[in-house]
């Protein structure tokens, strides 16, 4: 939608709240098409600027046809001030991430296939690429249920200061600041992913970058 409007924010000012919506909107539309996001899988969450509140996608909604109407704006307490329809299930594990990450604005957990199998597998990601070392710097969570209090403090915990995560059984987690910046890191490790995963399929003995050089990518990349 060309434009936007100007919406009051809690605690007094305005901004282009349109603007985010219209954002998310996108980067969905462009992860479901790369097959990151499922018909009714993954969630993305991004805080509007100079607030304590966010816009978040709906649970149980077909997510190739969002649309502006079906997003819900919340405060960082989880309090509901617009939309019509529920939060995702997992609004806790955003809404935790915003109010301990303050450099980040953007959240968007996917169920990437790739990065999925990887993180079923207790098994070291060698420095295949450049795009692999990022992956294996990523932690992986254990599978918990969803919206749960342990669920979100355990991605808070494993995430630190980093810009992803695993969650075994059940997707790929990146933030960043701003969703551009997220669905990037998401996109680029499902690359990764998907070359951890047909170099295991081929078998052999693949080259690797040598052990010093990986180590020293990994500070840049992680």
């Amino acid at each position: 939608m060309a434009g936007g409007s100007l919406r009051p924010l809690q605690g007094g000012g305005s901004f282009m709240v349109q603007d985010i919506e219209d954002q998310i909107i996108s980067i969905v539309d462009e992860l479901y098409d790369a097959g990151l996001i499922t018909p009714k899988g993954g969630n993305v969450s991004a805080r509007i600027p100079e607030s304590d509140e966010l816009w978040i996608t709906p649970t149980q909604l077909y997510k190739g046809g969002l649309t502006e109407e079906t997003l819900i704006r919340v405060d960082l307490q989880g309090k509901k001030l617009g939309g019509r329809d529920r939060p995702s299930v997992e609004l806790p594990m955003h809404l935790l991430i915003h109010r301990t990450r303050q450099d980040v604005d953007a959240v968007i957990h996917t169920h990437a296939p790739m990065a999925t199998i990887v993180g079923l597998f207790e098994e070291a990601i060698p420095p295949l690429t450049i795009e692999t070392i990022a992956l294996a710097a990523a932690p992986v969570v254990p599978f918990m249920l969803s919206g749960t209090r342990e669920q979100s403090q355990a991605v808070v915990d494993a995430l630190g200061d980093g810009s992803a995560a695993l969650l075994q059984n059940h997707g790929l987690l990146t933030v960043g600041k701003d969703l551009r910046e997220a669905a990037n890191k998401a996109q680029q490790l499902e690359f990764a992913a998907r070359t951890v995963v047909v170099c295991r399929l081929l078998g052999g003995q693949p080259a690797v970058i040598p052990e010093k050089l990986a180590e020293f990518l990994e500070r840049i990349v992680a």
